[in-house]
């Protein structure tokens, strides 16, 4: 969850809509700590919208989650040393901010199982099949780090006030007891914290759609391109720039998918906690496309 430190970031951050402002210098200006605090934000939310915008959101490399051990002679014991791990990587929340794991990061699933209340794990249950789901996310948090001491501000206040003199960036794994969702959207969603782009075209001019029919009947490669821009020109009619995520849903806005679990189990308050009873699947992530990686593809294609 969001810590007080980490929600104003959070809550900038999902305001891409707001008009971005810079600290305009002159000689002789008196400027205090909200100047430089705008102009902090100021570059680094023109990167962040800069990579919502252009780039996407999804995992670049990495961040592959695994358990340890991954096999047992048999699926009756309950290991209490397994672990969840999550390798080091790199990627892109759906807020658009840069999430960089250094190194791997792990938990031990049984102690996180009997430390749920019951009501969440049930969250996640399938009863008619027998299973528990998990969905493993990530995404970017700010990281007071540095206190060193500051002068108080009111009287009697304490006389060792210590505040963070810098903020790391950091980032939140969460393990998140929930179903799948029942059949997967196959629509382009090309930013994470607003809605999919409609499949079907939308209402043109006569002039554009003979520009579109045109285009289709000369170059079908073009044409499709044309036909998806046509529906990105539409796409932000409703709601504008602004994100679909609500006040109290801003971590679930920002939160990349990285994996599911699926943990078989009769009783789910009381699950076995065997790798012969755990399955993960790394491949429902987001991914993102970069150039060189489109580049590649074009190479193979064209020597096969």
């Amino acid at each position: 969850m969001s810590s007080a430190e980490d929600l104003p970031t959070l809550e900038q951050d999902d305001q891409l809509a707001e008009p971005l402002r810079r600290v305009a210098y002159e000689a002789g200006m008196m400027l205090g700590l909200e100047a430089t605090r705008d102009e902090q934000a100021y570059h680094r939310r023109r990167l962040t919208r800069h990579q919502y915008w252009l780039n996407g959101y999804g995992t670049l490399a990495g961040m592959r989650v695994t358990m340890t051990p991954g096999t047992h002679d048999n699926t009756a014991d309950s290991l209490t040393g397994l672990q969840l791990r999550v390798s080091s990587g790199t990627g892109i929340d759906g807020l658009g901010r840069e999430v960089m794991m250094h190194e791997s990061h792990c938990i031990r699933l049984a102690q996180w199982l009997a430390a749920q209340p019951n009501e969440r794990l049930l969250e996640g249950y399938d009863s008619d099949a027998g299973e528990l789901w998990l969905k493993v996310t990530v995404r970017h948090k700010d990281c007071p780090i540095a206190r060193q001491p500051v002068l108080t501000r009111r009287i009697n206040a304490g006389s060792d006030a210590v505040q963070p003199s810098r903020t790391a960036d950091s980032v939140e794994l969460e393990l998140i007891p929930e179903l799948p969702p029942g059949s997967p959207d196959g629509r382009f969603k090309p930013w994470g914290s607003h809605n999919p782009i409609q499949d079907e075209l939308p209402t043109l001019s006569d002039d554009e759609q003979q520009t579109l029919t045109d285009l289709q009947a000369s170059n079908a490669i073009a044409g499709r391109q044309l036909a998806l821009h046509a529906q990105l020109l539409h796409s932000l009619e409703d709601s504008g720039l602004s994100t679909r995520n609500l006040a109290h849903e801003l971590e679930n806005g920002a939160r990349l998918l990285l994996a599911r679990i699926r943990i078989e189990t009769s009783d789910p308050l009381n699950t076995v906690v065997n790798p012969g009873l755990i399955h993960i699947n790394n491949l429902v992530r987001p991914f993102l496309a970069t150039a060189s990686q489109l580049a590649w593809l074009g190479n193979q294609n064209s020597n096969g």
